[in-house]
């Protein structure tokens, strides 16, 4: 069997199933859109001067293509909303006259600042060990399968270090802030 006969009896065989995949993710499409959406990806791999030579998996292709072409289609449906688009018949009342102001005034500010102190005594009061645990772990993404293998301690010993050591974080900054 050529190349293009193994791609016409793989979407002949799996249409029913690339189409439903397609109509879940597009709920509220008409439903040529799954139809449509599969003949492009269909005729793109057809189009390809050598198609099944530069891919290895042809069903993990087709279903990587189709997502792309489903997130292209819910891109192209988004309607722009302008805050400064009159609200009905209102007195000229405008999206962004309502919308509560994101801005940070001076007492957030402030209580931010004063959060930021707070948890930074906090973090400093903690031994450098459980410091630089929290830091490669919470911070840098690093498991703690990593970390015991670096340290040469075991997984539960570092996960009761940190467990420790966040319960002391969380008791000074309540002793900080005892409202929070």
């Amino acid at each position: 069997m050529d190349k293009h006969g193994r791609i016409t009896e793989f979407f002949g065989r799996e249409w029913a199933r690339l189409a439903g995949f397609v109509r879940r993710r597009l709920e509220d499409s008409p439903e040529e859109e799954a139809g449509d959406l599969l003949q492009d990806v269909f005729a793109s791999l057809l189009e390809r001067a050598d198609p099944l030579e530069e891919i290895e998996n042809l069903s993990a292709y087709v279903y990587r293509s189709l997502r792309n072409r489903i997130a292209d289609s819910l891109r192209r449906r988004r309607v722009a909303l302008s805050l400064d688009a009159p609200l009905g018949d209102e007195d000229g009342l405008r999206l962004s006259d309502i919308l509560p102001d994101e801005g940070e005034d001076a007492l957030d500010l402030l209580q931010r600042k004063e959060r930021e102190a707070a948890f930074d005594a906090a973090f400093r009061e903690l031994l450098e060990r459980e410091r630089m645990l929290i830091v490669a772990n919470e911070f840098e993404g690093r498991t703690f399968r990593e970390l015991a293998e670096e340290l040469g301690e075991p997984i539960g010993t570092l996960l009761s270090r940190k467990s420790r050591a966040v319960a002391r974080l969380a008791a000074s900054l309540s002793a900080h802030h005892p409202h929070t």
